[in-house]
């Protein structure tokens, strides 16, 4: 009966028979270290890494980053600091553990633009993110329980119950128009660095120069919001959470003009 139920398990399992395998461990470590690595996209980057590691997948000692070209913008920080907040490196096989127990591996721009993976990229704010189209946007805000109005054709806006204020950015050439940029005003009385903190481990990363890079082209930005005086028995002051992405304004541009070329008549010879 014992074997009967062995066989059937097997045939059930096809995967008992199927040997896939390990992932490489420094490809593993290298996408972990990426999903907290967000350089400037502007600057040359060019780096050697090296360092070791515990059976638990935890740092023994500082990581070594050496810059191979000039460290612009102290990249060279910025990278030691997500090897840092990377460990541990809980997807490795501690069976393996000889062959990722010491790591020595290089990262350059090219590195980190050709891999998709970003720790949340287009990260959304009340359920709307960028490349969201309008209807599904309308939608998003509907759900929080707030009025939508669109005061432009290229904006949608709604006000929460506690009175957040978010705005959705449209572009307005593209099949179906999406939503190139979502800013997020809300009141906070904690302090600036409190608030950029909490942020940067939200999205597990810091700023640079004030400016969050998501991914290659999003970027996200906080700053004290200015559009009306603040009262004054209303000390709270309030703040701006802005994330867009360029890219759809590029391609909204290039509907355009396929749009102004498709409305002029064709030449008659």
């Amino acid at each position: 009966m014992m074997k009967w139920i062995a066989l059937l398990s097997m045939f059930a399992c096809p995967s008992a028979f199927a040997q896939t395998a390990p992932p490489d461990p420094i490809a593993v470590i290298r996408a972990q270290i990426m999903q907290h690595w967000f350089p400037a996209p502007q600057v040359n980057l060019d780096y050697a890494v090296s360092f070791d590691l515990d059976r638990e997948g935890k740092l023994i000692g500082p990581p070594v980053v050496a810059a191979k070209s000039y460290d612009h913008g102290n990249s060279r920080e910025s990278l030691k600091y997500a090897v840092l907040g990377a460990q541990p490196f809980f997807l490795l096989r501690p069976e393996d553990y000889e062959s990722w127990k010491h790591v020595t591996t290089s990262f350059t721009g090219t590195d980190k633009r050709s891999t998709n993976i970003y720790a949340f990229t287009k990260r959304d704010i009340l359920g709307v993110e960028t490349g969201m189209t309008e209807a599904a946007a309308k939608a998003a805000m509907a759900k929080t329980g707030c009025s939508v109005s669109s005061p432009k054709p290229t904006t949608l806006e709604c006000t929460n119950k506690n009175g957040n204020q978010l705005v959705a950015r449209l572009t307005e050439n593209m099949s179906p128009n999406v939503v190139t940029a979502a800013s997020y005003v809300f009141q906070s009385g904690a302090p600036a660095q409190e608030i950029i903190d909490s942020i940067s481990a939200q999205f597990h990363t810091r700023p640079f120069n004030e400016v969050w890079h998501l991914s290659d082209s999003s970027t996200m930005q906080l700053g004290s919001y200015s559009g009306e005086p603040r009262s004054v028995n209303s000390p709270i002051p309030t703040w701006v959470l802005i994330i867009s992405e360029p890219q759809f304004l590029d391609k909204d541009r290039d509907a355009l003009v396929e749009k102004q070329r498709a409305a002029v008549p064709p030449p008659k010879f």
